[in-house]
């Protein structure tokens, strides 16, 4: 199956899905994420450029290195 029809189902089975079922009211993940980042931050928040670079590369690592494992 070539990949962009590949894409268009898991596109079209996301869409149908969101429709159906709508946000969590709930643990929604975006809101989730958001609490953590907040979390990290009041951990290493100092006035300092690598106490920021160290929140970016565990907040946005943390995202890629989590999208990498759902995709396998």
């Amino acid at each position: 199956m070539r990949v962009d029809r590949v894409f268009a189902y898991g596109a079209t089975a996301g869409l149908i899905a969101d429709a159906a079922l709508g946000d969590p009211r709930r643990g929604h993940p975006v809101a989730g994420f958001g609490r953590a980042a907040a979390r990290v931050e009041s951990l290493l928040w100092r006035d300092d450029r690598g106490r920021g670079a160290l929140h970016t590369l565990l907040c946005a690592g943390g995202a890629v290195g989590a999208a990498a494992l759902a995709a396998r």
